[in-house]
């Protein structure tokens, strides 16, 4: 499951109002990378530049934490759909 393209409903924000804002997180974050891989297209092709900039480096680096993030907000709903609370302990 994935945040993208699903808006909650407003029985899930009962429950979870957190997810209204995780769900506006998740949103930004992909415009965000899809932005900076607009503007640095040498990034797409998976092989990073020989000589690269360092806006490019930062631009690399932030696709690459958002995909952690996005991870996380996936995880952290799908927890939240097994039935798992926050006040609950987590099963590492």
């Amino acid at each position: 499951m994935t945040l993208q393209g699903e808006m909650p409903k407003p029985t899930e924000l009962m429950e979870s109002p957190e997810i209204a804002i995780l769900v506006a997180l998740d949103t930004t974050m992909l415009m965000a990378m899809r932005a900076l891989l607009a503007v640095h297209t040498e990034l797409l092709d998976g092989s990073f530049p020989r000589n690269t900039t360092e806006a490019q480096y930062w631009a690399d680096r932030l696709i690459q934490l958002g995909f952690g993030v996005e991870e996380a907000l996936r995880k952290y709903r799908e927890a939240l759909a097994e039935g798992g609370s926050r006040s609950s302990e987590p099963d590492f």
